[in-house]
């Protein structure tokens, strides 16, 4: 997500998102040779690079949220994605993991701790 799609979804708590990175059938597929840790990593790097992506630049921080989906949320798998069929709500999000650099690296945010930045980060 961009930052500011993560300050609309900040203030008002609630956003559509249209899809999210999660371990589908294929990813695990193509993936299978690593844990379940390696999975989640890759597909946050990739959440990263296309938020990137999204801003214009890959110069800009990569913004991935980590989200507790319900199965009633989640539709078809569509490659190393899900389409959301509902809203997810701020109470959903777990944590914040932030690409700062080119680098394979995340710097990860506890849900409590977004507030305390979030103004630096969509400014």
């Amino acid at each position: 997500m961009t930052p500011a799609v993560m300050g609309d979804f900040f203030e008002h708590g609630i956003y559509r998102f249209k899809t999210a990175y999660v371990t589908t059938r294929t990813f695990f597929h193509e993936n299978s040779e690593v844990d379940e840790e390696e999975r989640e990593f890759e597909l946050s790097w990739l959440a990263a690079q296309d938020s990137r992506e999204q801003q214009g630049t890959n110069e800009s921080l990569g913004f991935v949220l980590a989200v507790d989906l319900g199965s009633a949320q989640t539709g078809s798998e569509v490659g190393n994605q899900i389409e959301l069929t509902s809203e997810i709500s701020w109470p959903q999000v777990e944590s914040l993991l932030i690409a700062e650099s080119a680098e394979p690296e995340l710097t990860w945010y506890a849900s409590q701790e977004i507030a305390e930045h979030i103004q630096q980060w969509i400014a």
